[in-house]
């Protein structure tokens, strides 16, 4: 019974220590050169479509949402 109390107050105390540990986030300005703009001549429609579409995943612009503060 005491293992198991034990159990029950580390398991609190180990989320609260990892939320303090955070990883870096792939935030940068700066465009890379194998972008696909970069690159090729992307026609105005096709581009505003990657942006929204494929550059939150595909991108160094990720907007994270507000549980992605959060540690597991």
């Amino acid at each position: 019974m005491k293992r198991f109390k034990k159990i029950l107050w580390a398991l609190p105390a180990v989320l609260v220590i990892i939320q303090f540990i955070r990883p870096a986030k792939n935030n940068s300005a700066a465009v890379p050169a194998q972008q696909v703009s970069a690159v090729f001549n992307v026609p105005a429609g096709v581009d505003s479509a990657l942006r929204v579409s494929c550059y939150d995943c595909h991108s160094n612009k990720t907007h994270y949402p507000w549980y992605a503060e959060v540690q597991p």
